[in-house]
């Protein structure tokens, strides 16, 4: 889905969503853990590392250059707190909760499409492959 042309993509407007949102991740029961565990004392870092991967998945500067598989791969393989499959949807939720108030409409609308997308990619690549291994 393309961005909009009404929509004016701000680094100030996605880094503030991006601090919403995972304020929300944070106090969240189930997912706050396993966030916390990973980025307690480095969220500055992934604040400003999640604003340039947003901007660039929504069509801004391409800012970003990281593995998102490679770390969320970690995320289910190690540490007290390990994401499990249903842990997309959580996200998701959050996800959409956050860009419906922090977004205008026609942008949250695409954010919300690509963020589904990425899910979907990254649930099957982290847990079908795995269970296959297995």
């Amino acid at each position: 889905m393309p961005l909009p042309l009404e929509s004016k993509l701000d680094r100030q407007m996605i880094r503030a969503f991006v601090e919403d949102f995972y304020g929300r991740v944070r106090r969240h029961d189930v997912l706050g853990p396993i966030f916390e565990e990973r980025l307690a004392g480095h969220w500055e870092s992934h604040f400003e590392r999640l604003t340039d991967f947003w901007m660039t998945v929504l069509g801004g500067v391409p800012a970003y250059k990281g593995n998102p598989f490679g770390v969320h791969h970690k995320v289910v393989r190690e540490g007290n707190y390990r994401m499990e499959e249903g842990h997309f949807e959580l996200w998701l939720t959050i996800f959409e909760a956050s860009s419906n108030v922090m977004l205008p409409t026609n942008l949250a609308e695409v954010a919300q499409e690509k963020a589904r997308r990425i899910a979907d990619s990254l649930r099957q690549g982290l847990f079908f492959r795995i269970q296959a291994a297995e």
